[in-house]
């Protein structure tokens, strides 16, 4: 539509391009640590449909491909970049003010591009193209049949899971188009798994770009959103969590706000009635693609805006109620916690401050039980424990026996969580609890991604319990998070009032 004119980047566009190639404030120049000077490893990009991704990404593969996209040091004043000095014939000439961060282009980029069919890889390959066709790089950069010639015998190569023999070049860059596609099950993720580790081992970095993913997959986007890196730049511009998509008028106003850096985009004569005819056969799909939200699948036990909307920043304080869900090796163990006055949080222990939720994937396979028990008799050496109710499990049966000898069988209460009455009455109430805000929880991925993933499984009597919808995807804290909330309150029943006075947590001794 817009061929033939510069490509200005604004709006989102600039903000990623920005964060992407962020300098670290002590950077210095080195030619055998190319990746050190960047702040983030790797970008992932969560936008709707057609917000600008591809031209985007399109963009920043030729940048990486000719442009000076590696530190080359802070300027002390009239240094001047030239385009002529690279083999561009544009003209255009850059001199720096004192203090910013110089660049220099790659002696020689191969850079790839990976999609889930080969056909999807033309996303992004032909604003590519037409990039290379509508301007000055058209004199040194060559379209070719299956690939793109760069200088310094450079490429840019398209690539798919099917085409084994591209996967071991030696890659300084890459693209991952709609990576929340890319899954174990068709073997994408694999692929992309196996080009990152090739880019990083040549100190380059990559980019992805993907609409909202599905949560039952654990696609690669999903993947990179849940860890816990810090060197992964992540954008995503989630609408509100109060307004409904499958009203009319918020629906409207949903597309306003994902769509807001994308001044492009008339959402009013092109997405809206889109969009509204896509709700009346496939909403879920809708609201994915153009809503640009995170959808459950069908029988999910929480809705990411229920879970967003009972967030808070406030600081816990006062006694707690603790809840604990056990495994051996192939699920997690957690501890979650509630303050007398509702709020849900993961305490922490140790020198570390680390989370009371264990990956036995981390520990070598299992579940470090040493671990666990400092846990637990540092959280009731810091806190006053009201109520610990512990998943009734055989495997921690012994271990629940001796905390409750040690810290009282009134306050250690072994919970029956394969008791379907038990249990439903505890989740109904939970969900409830939620829904009316009287409770509120302190954000934390790892419980989040749990509750999301927690699917309702359906029990005589119109009751259901919770189910995992695949072996991956873990429920381990949200059943944590749910006995805490059950224990305390309980024990609210039983006259633990809220206090307005003066905080009661322990000092360690």
């Amino acid at each position: 539509m817009f061929e033939g004119e510069p490509l200005l980047f604004n709006g989102w566009q600039l903000f990623c391009t920005v964060n992407h190639y962020r300098i670290v404030a002590d950077a210095i120049v080195n030619a055998r640590t190319l990746l050190a000077p960047f702040f983030y490893r790797r970008s992932v990009i969560v936008g709707p449909q057609k917000c600008g991704k591809s031209p985007w990404g399109a963009g920043m593969l030729l940048f990486e491909a000719v442009g000076p996209s590696l530190f080359a040091g802070w300027a002390t004043g009239s240094e001047i970049y030239r385009c002529s000095d690279h083999g561009c014939g544009c003209g255009w000439e850059y001199e720096y003010l004192p203090g910013e961060a110089m660049g220099a282009p790659r002696r020689k980029s191969l850079l790839g591009i990976l999609a889930f069919a080969e056909d999807q890889t033309q996303n992004v390959y032909e604003p590519l193209q037409t990039m290379i066709h509508s301007g000055p790089l058209a004199e040194f950069v060559k379209v070719r049949e299956g690939f793109i010639r760069t200088p310094n015998r450079g490429m840019i190569l398209p690539m798919t899971a099917a085409a084994k023999s591209k996967l071991g070049k030696p890659l300084t860059g890459a693209l991952g188009d709609e990576s929340g596609l890319y899954t174990s099950a068709n073997r994408v993720l694999d692929t992309w798994q196996t080009i990152r580790r090739g880019v990083a081992g040549m100190q380059g970095r990559t980019i992805e770009l993907t609409n909202p993913w599905d949560p039952m997959e654990n696609s690669a986007a999903q993947q990179a959103f849940e860890s816990r890196r810090p060197d992964i730049f992540r954008y995503y511009r989630k609408p509100p969590t109060d307004l409904d998509y499958r009203k009319k008028r918020e629906r409207q106003q949903i597309h306003v706000h994902v769509y807001a850096d994308s001044p492009w985009v008339d959402t009013k004569s092109a997405i809206d009635p889109e969009a509204d005819e896509l709700v009346e056969t496939d909403p879920t799909q809708a609201e994915r693609f153009f809503g640009n939200r995170l959808v459950q699948g069908l029988g999910s036990f929480m809705t990411d805006e229920l879970w967003t909307s009972c967030t808070t920043i406030d600081e816990p304080t006062g006694p707690i109620c603790l809840g604990f869900d056990g495994s051996k090796s192939g699920d997690w163990t957690a501890i979650r916690a509630e303050t007398r006055d509702g709020l849900r949080f993961t305490p922490t222990y140790g020198p570390d401050a680390r989370p009371t939720i264990w990956n036995p994937a981390e520990w070598n396979g299992r579940i470090p039980k040493g671990e666990v028990v400092a846990a637990v008799a540092e959280l009731f050496d810091r806190y006053e424990v009201e109520r610990f109710y512990a998943d009734q499990d055989p495997i921690w049966g012994t271990q629940i026996e001796e905390w409750a000898l040690k810290h009282g069988e009134e306050t250690v209460i072994p919970f029956p969580t394969r008791v379907i009455q038990r249990m439903y009455f505890a989740l109904d109430r939970y969900l409830n609890d939620l829904v009316e805000r009287t409770t509120t929880h302190v954000e934390c991925a790892i419980t989040r991604t749990h509750a999301l993933n927690a699917r309702k499984v359906a029990k005589p009597g119109d009751k259901y319990i919770l189910g995992k919808p695949s072996e991956h995807q873990k429920i381990d804290a949200l059943m944590a998070d749910v006995l805490a909330h059950e224990a305390a309150s309980d024990a609210r029943a039983s006259g633990w009032h809220v206090d307005t006075g003066p905080a009661y947590i322990r000092l360690r001794r």
